[in-house]
């Protein structure tokens, strides 16, 4: 995921914005929510999706760029109490991405790689979080979801995010099971990748024409 998007334009966003406060305020809606959209191949238009009534994975790219805790946020309108400031008038800064880090086998149809870890080495720096419960000599269960990190990188461009997000993947070290890094660090260093050329289809083109 990232935040902005490269393909919507300012003027589409405030459209997509406008749309969901009235949806929200329609159906009287409180605390923290998702609304998703599917935008046209030329950036257009754009459609309703569904709506998550929830915080989703992906959050943490819009706190890097509007500089919010949404977590915290969450908990005070639960509480009762108003948003904080910064909140009711962020300022977008930079740019951020996020990697899901899953113990998959990207050559292997991604098939679940459950398993004990036995190194666990996260990369840091500026502009590198990372948010995950896992450490060296944990065991990855076969049970649940087999995302085991979140890695977010945030940048003042998009460019130099992409660029601080091939370091952080490069240096992150898991040993003992298999994980998507390899297969995200070929997308970063795809040229659709990189021109911000890419649509929901792109990743199964892509696994197709190479064959995994």
């Amino acid at each position: 995921e990232e935040c902005p998007s490269p393909l919507v334009s300012e003027e589409l966003r405030k459209k997509m914005a406008e749309a969901s406060v009235n949806l929200i305020s329609a159906i009287g809606y409180e605390n923290a929510g998702t609304i998703e959209y599917l935008v046209d191949s030329d950036a257009k238009n754009f459609y309703f999706m569904e709506m998550n009534t929830r915080i989703q994975v992906e959050h943490p790219v819009t706190e890097e760029v509007m500089g919010c805790e949404l977590i915290k946020e969450q908990i005070r309108v639960a509480a009762g109490e108003p948003l904080s400031k910064h909140v009711l008038n962020p300022t977008p800064r930079g740019h951020s991405i996020e990697c899901r880090i899953n113990a998959e086998d990207p050559y292997n149809n991604f098939c679940p790689s459950p398993g004990k870890i036995k190194l666990w080495y996260t990369p840091g720096g500026k502009g590198v979080r990372v948010d995950t419960h896992v450490y060296s000599g944990y065991t990855v269960p076969p049970y649940y979801d087999s995302m085991i990190a979140k890695l977010i990188v945030t940048a003042s461009t998009r460019e130099l995010a992409i660029r601080r997000m091939r370091r952080a993947l490069s240096e992150f070290k898991i040993e003992g099971i298999k994980t998507t890094i390899p297969f995200q660090l070929e997308i970063f260093d795809h040229p659709d990748f990189i021109q911000g050329n890419y649509n929901i289809e792109w990743v199964s083109k892509y696994i197709d024409e190479k064959g995994y």
